[in-house]
């Protein structure tokens, strides 16, 4: 018995050794590990230097931004892995850049007429002149993410991370040396903004300048209106829900900033930073090399296509599980430690954002699966659920029991459900297609 336990361990550790999916995880995983390492190396410093309202200004215009940053390309960057020839995938990367140019006027027009509301909203009342910065970064975004995912398309995942990790040290060392001069809000936002642009050149210059790759090829109007009409369900399903999703996440700093203040953002902003940075970019790193591997399977209805995803879910919840379970039960010793006693709060808050993160990391692989599933509109309805929610659970906190650490906890509750839900209905539908492609096959079989 325990030989063949042991002859089994070792086909698996062998089919992990020689796989692709495994390999490109890997590679972009450990990037994301330097990253964060970097990161993490640099936070101690300056969680010292700028303080919570400094974090807390920063954070609330990078939550305005994440809401918004999904129409900079109305969703259609992220159909570029879609289309089986490189000449659809290039009209796909013309009509997001092309969206990108038009938002970025609009977004100043709105801007400047929405400034005084805006402000007020963000509790940014005292810094309202870095709105301003707004329209930048959605022209930033747009290239960024039509770079990203060409790279993704053609597999270009050790391009992407090593550009990542040199844009990510690039930013903190020029916000630790900002924090030495002159630590404020707003240098926080600016070298944010330089840092996703340093990202984009880094990897642009290590790319081949071919098929949707080349640069050149992403201005014109060449298959646009096919590329518009093929991918339309990235911008009727995916963009409303990619806003609803960051705007419900963005919630709680928002409210903190308008309600309680700048500092208490803060608070909240670093504990999502810390833990839902390693969370959010590990689960894009399966999702990237996921993505276009599930989307093949279901495509070419494979009857493999449950099992991979499964396999992939088990382990994203293994990675999770004992990170978030540390933090759950000691973040606010671990915090005071490792940010200085001010942040004590912050871990107060990572300790229940933990639960919520963990499920989002775990549900990872089944939204990946849900475009190919054609099920981008329960993603959207679902969104909308949860903005709903997410707001009565924080209304509930705030209001009934006037508390910042209730709401915090309610908030994560639900996110928790949501992910869940996510789980659920992918699997359940794969499930259901897989049967029926083996029975197609079975009749197949017997018809000839």
């Amino acid at each position: 018995m325990s030989s063949k336990v042991a002859l089994s361990v070792q086909s698996v550790i062998g089919t992990l050794k020689t796989s692709h999916f495994v390999r490109n995880v890997a590679m972009v995983g450990g990037g994301i590990a330097a990253a964060q390492a970097i990161a993490f190396a640099f936070m101690p410093f300056l969680t010292r230097l700028y303080g919570p309202e400094a974090f807390g200004i920063a954070a609330a215009f990078a939550a305005i931004i994440n809401i918004i940053t999904p129409m900079s390309t109305m969703g259609y960057a992220n159909a570029i892995v879609m289309p089986d020839s490189d000449d659809d995938a290039v009209a796909v990367a013309r009509l997001s850049i092309l969206c990108g140019l038009c938002m970025v006027p609009l977004s100043l027009i709105t801007v400047h007429l929405g400034k005084p509301w805006l402000a007020s909203w963000t509790g940014m009342e005292k810094a309202s002149y870095m709105l301003y910065l707004i329209p930048l970064s959605l022209f930033i975004s747009a290239f960024f993410s039509v770079a990203d995912q060409s790279a993704i398309r053609v597999h270009l995942f050790k391009t992407k991370t090593r550009a990542y990790v040199e844009s990510t040290l690039v930013t903190n060392i020029s916000k630790l040396v900002g924090g030495i001069l002159a630590p404020s809000g707003l240098l926080l936002i600016i070298l944010t903004l330089v840092g996703q642009a340093t990202n984009f050149m880094m990897q642009m210059l290590r790319v081949p300048r071919i098929g949707v790759l080349k640069p050149s090829s992403w201005f014109g109007f060449d298959g646009v209106r096919a590329a518009a009409i093929s991918q339309r369900d990235f911008a009727i399903y995916r963009m409303p829900q990619s806003i609803l999703n960051a705007a419900s996440v963005g919630l709680p700093i928002i409210l903190l900033a308008s309600l309680f203040g700048s500092s208490y953002a803060g608070q909240y902003s670093l504990a999502v930073l810390v833990l839902g940075a390693p969370a959010t970019l590990l689960g894009r790193a399966v999702g990237e090399v996921f993505f276009p591997r599930i989307t093949r399977a279901i495509t070419m209805k494979s009857p493999n296509a449950y099992e991979l995803l499964l396999k992939v879910t088990l382990f994203l919840l293994a990675v999770g599980l004992v990170p978030f379970g540390m933090v759950f039960f000691f973040g606010d010793y671990l915090f005071s430690l490792v940010f200085g006693m001010e942040w004590e709060l912050a871990g107060k808050y990572s300790q229940w954002a933990s639960l919520w993160l963990l499920s989002t990391l775990v549900s990872g692989a089944s939204v990946a699966a849900l475009p190919a599933l054609r099920l981008q509109r329960f993603l959207l309805i679902r969104e909308v659920i949860g903005v709903i929610s997410r707001a009565g659970a924080l209304y509930i906190g705030f209001v009934v029991f006037k508390s910042d650490i209730m709401a915090i906890v309610l908030f994560s509750i639900v996110g928790v459900l949501l992910s869940l839900s996510i789980i659920y209905v992918a699997f359940r539908r794969l499930l259901v297609s897989s049967n029926e492609w083996q029975l197609t096959n079975v009749n197949k079989e017997m018809t000839d």
